[in-house]
């Protein structure tokens, strides 16, 4: 492994001392050598700063900071992906865990044997409070996947098939743009996208990382307040200015981001309404939605 690419592991913290023994546990029991792991504390007031002290004195690949000021979730993210210096980057989120010794090596050799793979991910599995097993997640098939495609089918399901942060590896020279901080619940999907619109998504079928789910974590509280639904509609719309989306997309798509665009009486989601349905035209609308409805009772 002397030739190893250097992956830097980056753990953002805040507030994150429930969860995070077993985070860092997962992170220390790897068995690739080359790491940096960074961590950055974004003004914790729970015990966190002394587990990240008691952790960092035990093991010499762990360099950790507290912001001199609270950044928030996005740039706290993007402060720790500015200060990596590894070839590949891995984030693993401190309510999260990797499942495996050999996640981080799996993945890096599989970017360093395919350099047209830009984004590495894995089937997870979602765990809650106590570690226990809600459900384990595998959307696409082993091997290499067009990263447009992958795009493209993300777009006709509405949602994010990939996974979270915690979930994937991907090559850091492609990732120069960071996290977009309009976004706030789908920011990583529309990161991903990114990534995939310059190279291929690469996919290992075993289980490598856990997302934890609980009624503490940023994702319940940006689904109460509508975060993901406004999002993924802005999202789309986006993409779907795009001349290589605009050409592959299918009625299916429109049908869907229509039906979305009705959750919300926004100006912006009313006017993307009325455009997707001059483009949709009522007669497939309602063709579509015949079809949903039938899909959905065969269920």
């Amino acid at each position: 492994m002397a030739n190893a690419s250097l992956v830097s592991i980056l753990v953002p913290v805040y507030n994150g001392e429930r969860f995070l023994r077993e985070c860092l546990d997962s992170i220390l029991d790897q068995d690739y050598e080359p790491l940096e792991i960074l961590i950055a504390d974004d003004g914790s007031t729970d015990g966190s700063v002394a587990l990240l002290t008691d952790y960092a004195a035990r093991d010499a690949r762990i360099r950790w900071w507290r912001n001199p000021q609270n950044l928030g979730l996005v740039e706290n993210w993007n402060c720790l992906l500015q200060s990596a210096h590894g070839e590949y980057i891995k984030f693993v989120f401190q309510d999260d865990k990797l499942l495996s010794p050999s996640a981080v090596r799996m993945m890096a050799e599989t970017l360093d044997g395919q350099p047209g793979i830009i984004l590495v991910a894995s089937a997870s599995q979602v765990i809650d409070e106590h570690s226990s097993i809600l459900e384990t997640r595998d959307n696409f098939p082993a091997g290499v996947s067009n990263g447009r495609q992958v795009v493209m089918r993300c777009l006709k399901h509405c949602g994010n098939l990939i996974g979270e942060p915690t979930v994937v590896m991907f090559r850091q020279r492609q990732a120069t743009m960071g996290f977009n901080s309009q976004y706030r619940q789908i920011v990583d999907l529309e990161f991903f996208f990114q990534l995939l619109e310059q190279g291929d998504l690469g996919y290992v079928p075993k289980p490598l990382a856990a997302f934890r789910r609980h009624a503490d974590q940023a994702t319940v509280k940006n689904h109460r307040a509508s975060f993901a639904n406004q999002e993924q509609l802005l999202l789309m719309k986006k993409y779907l200015a795009k001349p290589w989306v605009s050409q592959q997309v299918k009625r299916e798509v429109r049908f869907h981001l229509l039906r979305g665009c009705r959750k919300s009486d926004a100006p912006e989601m009313l006017a993307l309404q009325a455009e997707t349905m001059r483009q949709l035209g009522r007669g497939w609308f309602w063709t579509c939605w015949l079809k949903h409805k039938i899909t959905n009772f065969l269920k």
